[in-house]
């Protein structure tokens, strides 16, 4: 059996969708719904079981012989802009270490999500080098939770047989629905283009960067949920990988696939952005995925054209049948 947490998210979906095209229902789906819809994203899968977060320790407690395989700790709070850093300390670093000592525990490889988030403004670089993580300054309380959790576990002697911890950069395809304003670029995009005709960017405050011109790693869903897979099935290296394209684009360039994808002419408007994003805000980020290739993973990502059209033909779809 394998624990998904997060399992009703938006990577913890796409995660939850190729376990079962490999044949895998034996999958328990950790997460908090709610009142949320993400119930949703859960409709027409197969899994053992959906359990809230807050009752996954009783569970395990009551079954400690349980035939657990590995967990894939996908669940966090992943608001970039939540200013409340106790709430974000319990659930992205107290639970993370908790899952970790139940992997240490029961011998089970233990892959969780980390985030590009911890690099910060990228002065630095995003290099997933063990030796220079103690270097990277996250610049929100989101991307500071997920950082103290890396460096806990590079430092801990009792550990998993196997763990990896995967910084994902810019992730967008379906089943992003529910994020609200977390949700990607493409996510709020592509309806703007559908209905409007027109997609709106923020202007650059920077002389260095023109309007648009701001560059991200955007990967597609199912590329990232592939690395997962991989680490999920293969003995390699434990460690901390990032999980990104491994180029960066343009949001122009995002717009302009947007526009192909639909068969529109590009048609962009650009804004300025909110005065309380300016301290936060990434202007260029690339995953280095030098070490992952090391590892074995024969990565080879979908390209941002491909990516937003497979994204727009789903997001298309899905209209459809909500009639």
């Amino acid at each position: 059996m394998i624990i998904l947490t997060g399992g009703a998210g938006f990577i913890g979906t796409n995660t939850l969708i190729t376990l079962n095209r490999m044949g895998r229902e034996d999958v328990l789906v950790v997460d908090n719904i709610a009142a949320t819809d993400k119930w949703m994203n859960l409709v027409g899968m197969a899994f053992r079981q959906y359990i809230h977060k807050d009752r996954l320790w009783d569970w395990l407690a009551a079954r400690p012989s349980a035939p657990l395989e590995a967990v894939i700790h996908l669940g966090a709070c992943t608001d970039t802009m939540e200013t409340d850093f106790d709430y974000l300390a319990e659930n992205n670093l107290r639970y993370s270490q908790r899952l970790w000592r139940v992997c240490t525990q029961r011998q089970i490889p233990f892959v969780y999500a980390s985030s590009a988030a911890t690099y910060g403004n990228g002065t630095v670089g995003f290099s997933d080098d063990h030796s220079q993580t103690h270097r990277y300054r996250p610049i929100n309380p989101y991307g500071f939770s997920k950082h103290l959790f890396d460096l806990w576990a590079l430092k801990q002697s009792d550990a998993p047989p196997r763990w990896y911890g995967l910084k994902f950069f810019n992730v967008f395809g379906p089943y992003e629905n529910h994020k609200g304003r977390m949700a990607s670029v493409a996510h709020f995009a592509i309806p703007q283009a559908l209905e409007k005709g027109v997609i709106r960017l923020f202007t650059s405050g920077r002389t260095d960067y023109g309007d648009g011109e701001q560059k991200r790693d955007f990967v597609f869903v199912e590329d990232v949920v592939g690395i997962a897979i991989h680490f999920l099935n293969n003995a390699a290296p434990s460690g901390i990988y990032n999980a990104g394209s491994g180029s960066a684009q343009t949001f122009n360039r995002l717009a302009a696939a947007i526009f192909g994808a639909l068969q529109k002419p590009v048609n962009i408007e650009y804004f300025d952005m909110p005065e309380s994003l300016h301290s936060s805000y990434q202007y260029f980020t690339q995953a280095d995925m030098t070490k992952l290739v090391e590892a074995g993973c024969n990565f080879e990502p979908t390209s941002l054209e491909d990516g937003v059209q497979r994204y727009c033909d789903w997001l298309l779809k899905s209209r459809s049948a909500d009639g």
